[in-house]
């Protein structure tokens, strides 16, 4: 879903990176389509896929095994439900956890590499969100697909269903949700009864000169794990879980803290101080005023996955820093 497991040295590849972003999480949000191979939910009668598709000519004679995850998310959910052995292939940008650096990387939802993924004969391909692409291959060469839309929290608890379903983990899909929700639950209860700051969250950015911040919208996760670790994103009224905001509606909204987003990029202190720096542009936002800006950087930030405890325990830290958090749980 996120570009985040790539690194930015310049700050030309930054800009599209910070667009790129944008793009593909408004995509990616999109509810899944008509190829989803696994669209039933528990209680309805198994879908054909899962009984498996018999291979009807030479390129295909031989018997699938694997499956192959085109999303960071995707791919953390698979290995958390103990099914990390049965992964083939993934995409560019997985990097996490740490054996899937020896495997296969075969592009993304936009550009996947349509030849090495049909060399490795998967029994399953599990995709976030919609890919035209990896939908007609795997309908051309019979291969079952499942779509999940892991972009909201219902959505993460929904996706992990989903896979766990379709690979038999359903028990550890189970404990992982319910660790998941129980984890957030003891954030939300360690801030609750604060005031709550009014938040800026910034996805990415092109340039400067903040001309172009892109933001999120009530139906995206990050802000759902910003209203849970006690703030109130400013952009929570916007339908669209991503969009681009504008200076005059920061001027207005006036946010006490802002929350900026550079997953995965290797920032040095300069390059840091420069991002902190461009907002003096808008001196009169209480933010800018109190010294309240944020740089996150951890490659998971922008990921909605497993670990997105993780992510509210940080931005709990921010807006409330003499709050004590709950450890997490394992």
């Amino acid at each position: 879903m996120l570009t985040e497991g790539c690194r930015r040295q310049t700050w030309t590849r930054r800009a599209g990176s910070a667009l790129l972003i944008a793009l593909t999480l408004a995509d990616c949000a999109q509810p899944t389509g008509e190829h989803d191979a696994f669209a039933k939910r528990p209680g309805d009668a198994p879908p054909a896929a899962m009984s498996g598709i018999a291979p009807n000519d030479g390129a295909r004679a031989a018997v699938r095994r694997g499956i192959i995850t085109f999303a960071p998310q995707v791919t953390e959910t698979v290995f958390a439900l103990g099914a990390g052995d049965r992964v083939a292939g993934v995409s560019s940008f997985c990097d996490y956890p740490e054996e899937v650096a020896s495997l296969p990387k075969l592009g993304g939802v936009i550009d996947p590499d349509l030849e090495a993924l049909t060399m490795l004969a998967p029994e399953l391909i599990i995709v976030q969100g919609k890919s035209e692409k990896i939908a007609e291959l795997a309908n051309k060469n019979q291969i079952p697909l499942l779509q999940v839309d892991m972009d909201s929290l219902a959505g993460i608890y929904d996706g992990i269903a989903r896979i766990g379903e379709a690979l038999d983990r359903e028990a550890p899909a189970v404990a992982l949700e319910t660790r998941i929700r129980r984890e957030l639950d003891q954030i939300q209860a360690a801030v609750a009864g604060r005031p709550r700051p009014k938040v800026f969250i910034v996805t990415g950015r092109t340039s400067h000169d903040l001309n172009s911040l892109y933001t999120v919208g009530a139906g995206s996760f990050v802000s759902e794990l910003t209203a849970i670790a006690g703030g109130d994103n400013i952009y929570s009224i916007a339908k669209a879980p991503y969009l681009e905001a504008s200076k005059e509606t920061l001027v207005v909204a006036g946010p006490d803290v802002i929350i900026e987003f550079h997953a995965g990029e290797d920032l040095s202190e300069d390059e840091r101080d420069r991002f902190i720096a461009d907002w003096a542009q808008l001196p009169t936002l209480p933010a800018q005023r109190d010294g309240r800006i944020y740089l996150i950087t951890e490659s998971h930030a922008l990921r909605a996955g497993p670990r997105v405890a993780a992510i509210a325990r940080h931005i709990a830290s921010l807006l409330h820093p003499n709050v004590e958090l709950p450890p997490p749980l394992h």
